[in-house]
């Protein structure tokens, strides 16, 4: 396990570990207190990586939709397709990895993904198991870290004001919480 990472999920489910346990870490899940939409990170992103993202959402059959120039359209067929339209416009991808979460990928540049998830979505044990589930695919396939944020925590340009409140770790291939519990963010 990571220096400085608490043991959280020490409950067994289904045969594997369990990341982390809605109890102790439910004070950070309160969209009313922390904000409702944490922001989910990937940094050190590539077009490959990318292209990885797009071949993850076909192969496991997750719902998608770009918007961009105000219309709704398919995901292109390549991950250069993200990034080469028109910059003037916001580009985003919508992803339902599981039919009552949606992950929003705002698309400014490759170099890292930028999106966030609605704590409404993330509410009692078994939804945060199905969170935790989706940032170690997402982890796992791109074999990065990914980082997670109360909302506003993740500053922007990369400016990591704050530290991450939970992270998807490669080396443990488990998701773990960072923040203390008592200390959950004001989130913006």
């Amino acid at each position: 396990m990571s220096p400085g990472v608490r043991d959280l999920g020490a409950d067994q489910d289904n045969g594997r570990m369990r990341d982390l346990r809605w109890d102790d870490v439910r004070e950070w899940f309160d969209p009313y207190e922390n904000g409702s939409l944490p922001d989910v990170i990937v940094p050190g992103m590539t077009l490959t990586d990318w292209e990885t993202v797009l071949r993850l959402i076909r192969s496991q059959g997750w719902r998608c939709e770009f918007d961009f120039r105000e219309q709704t359209l398919p995901p292109p067929a390549s991950a250069a397709g993200l990034f080469t339209a028109d910059p003037e416009w916001l580009r985003t991808l919508h992803v339902w990895p599981d039919p009552a979460m949606e992950w929003t990928v705002r698309l400014p540049s490759p170099d890292e993904i930028d999106s966030d998830v609605s704590l409404f979505e993330i509410q009692g044990q078994e939804r945060l198991d199905v969170f935790c589930g989706f940032l170690r695919t997402l982890g796992r396939t791109l074999d990065k870290r990914v980082l997670v944020y109360a909302e506003g925590d993740h500053g922007p340009e990369g400016d990591h004001s704050y530290p991450p409140m939970m992270a998807y770790e490669p080396a443990d291939d488990r998701v773990v919480f960072l923040a203390h519990p008592s200390e959950p963010s004001t989130g913006q």
